[in-house]
């Protein structure tokens, strides 16, 4: 009779391997995340932030003092729009359906009259846009490219962010009025750009607009902020 033999040191030689391949691996992971979480940043976002609000009059901005360079080229910024028409009765009557969502505002260009629900970041913008067509409210968006190429234009972007936020927030419900005091300390703290920069022009008219702005912004402050945001937005944005 024959008799198989069972080479067990082998058999053990390669469950060894197999266990240290594994932790290997599993140190690994581990190391990794470790870095990830310490050397991987998120996009910057706005350095202006609102709390929430419940059954308040009035809510002051969180500021930082200083701007951080945005790890992106550029900056999106998003109108989301109700609809363009020519009759005022039409747009107004839109403005009133979309009062159930936010502030809307209207601008009037080549004798037609669009209507917006608000200007927002990229990403607000798409949630809100989600949120009128699952409720059956037709809409589009009109998109505004900033690019970073400075200092400069770094913080017309933030400025601008500030800014949306800040309307925003005014346009939910239990929020009435929104003071600007730390805003405006915030934009005056802001750092020095070169003079010679391209759009240096456009952000001191907007560090300006911010300066003459009321002590406390309400509702009714909103549409025509909205609207100079617009102005601005089309001066700036790439083609």
């Amino acid at each position: 009779m024959k008799y198989t033999r069972y080479d067990l040191k082998r058999d053990n030689d390669n469950k060894a391997f197999i266990a240290v391949i594994f932790l290997i691996l599993v140190l690994a992971f581990l190391f990794g995340t470790v870095i990830f979480k310490l050397f991987i940043k998120s996009p910057i976002s706005s350095n202006i932030k609102t709390d929430s609000v419940s059954n308040r009059s009035n809510q002051k901005t969180d500021t930082k003092s200083s701007v951080n360079l945005n790890n992106s080229k550029i900056t999106k910024f998003v109108a989301v729009q109700g609809g363009i028409y020519q009759s005022k009765e039409n747009a107004d009557e839109e403005r009133n359906l979309l009062t159930q969502y936010g502030t809307p505002f209207t601008v009037t260009e080549d004798n037609k009259t669009r209507v917006f629900l608000g200007i927002y970041t990229e990403e607000q913008a798409e949630r809100i846009m989600k949120s009128l067509t699952e409720q059956k409210v037709e809409n589009s968006k009109m998109t505004f490219t900033l690019n970073n190429n400075d200092l400069c234009d770094v913080e017309i972007a933030e400025i601008i962010n500030a800014n949306i936020q800040i309307l925003n927030k005014l346009a939910e419900k239990n929020v009435k009025a929104i003071q600007t005091e730390d805003l405006k300390k915030w934009c005056v703290a802001l750092k020095k750009v070169d003079k010679d920069s391209k759009n240096i022009l456009i952000l001191k008219d907007i560090q300006d607009h911010i300066s003459k702005m009321p002590k406390e912004l309400t509702k009714e402050n909103v549409a025509e902020n909205y609207i100079y945001l617009y102005n601005i937005l089309k001066k700036i944005a790439s083609k």
